[in-house]
């Protein structure tokens, strides 16, 4: 069915348009409506048998690859269970959230001892400047503003060796419908900026040397920096 809208021009566009506004009309007037979760953690019974769960390791396994041996940090951390994970192949790795809450849940279920869990603003990282070999941040730069954003990846570059990786996840959004940028940020009000294949890459092109972006299935995209 969405082949055959699709054919038709114009008749996408307003099929997106109606369902977007159904969308905004249920997220804006309805109590009762449940936002996606924003700190998920796939050894919670809750996402057994969820597909996302796939996903959550998918980013990991990713992260993993440029972690192996080296000195990391994972910015923006939420629950702690990829820090735990990378933890077990990095050299060490600083774990920073802005949520206290989560910062002293992963530390009581997390012990390691080269595992380091600190309550921390990503737009002010206390960290020296060329501190880490990797900087991990999944599911984080479309939870800030675009001015923020431009802080965020500006403390990025600046904690990261010459040379190092910056490598992260964040959902794919190609259309330029604003009633559909609208609806997708009602179903995730934490989501400020979303971002297409060209606009990230552009906006990541400012701070880093290389930048590749690997569009995923489910509508995300996986990104690798080189600074």
């Amino acid at each position: 069915m969405k082949n055959f809208f699709k054919k038709i021009p114009g008749l996408s566009i307003i099929v997106d348009s109606i369902n977007a506004i159904a969308v905004i009309i249920k997220y804006s007037f309805y109590s009762n409506v449940v936002h996606e979760e924003e700190r998920a953690d796939p050894e919670d019974p809750k996402w057994e048998n969820d597909p996302w769960s796939h996903v959550f390791i998918k980013r990991c396994n990713y992260a993993m690859n440029f972690s192996k041996g080296k000195r990391v940090l994972d910015l923006c951390c939420g629950t702690g269970w990829t820090s735990n994970e990378l933890s077990k192949v990095a050299v060490s790795v600083n774990a920073v959230d802005y949520s206290r809450e989560s910062i002293d849940s992963a530390k009581n279920k997390y012990p390691k001892g080269n595992l380091f869990f600190k309550k921390m603003n990503a737009l002010s990282l206390n960290f020296s400047d060329q501190s880490f070999d990797t900087v991990v941040s999944m599911e984080a730069i479309e939870h800030f503003s675009e001015i923020d954003g431009k802080k965020y990846l500006s403390e990025v570059e600046r904690v990261l060796k010459k040379g190092g990786v910056f490598v992260g996840s964040t959902p794919q959004v190609e259309t330029k419908n604003p009633l559909k940028i609208l609806a997708l940020k009602k179903i995730d009000p934490y989501h400020l900026q979303l971002y297409s294949i060209k606009m990230l890459k552009s906006l990541l092109l400012d701070y880093f040397d290389h930048v590749e972006i690997e569009s995923q299935p489910e509508e995300w995209m996986l990104f690798k920096c080189i600074k």
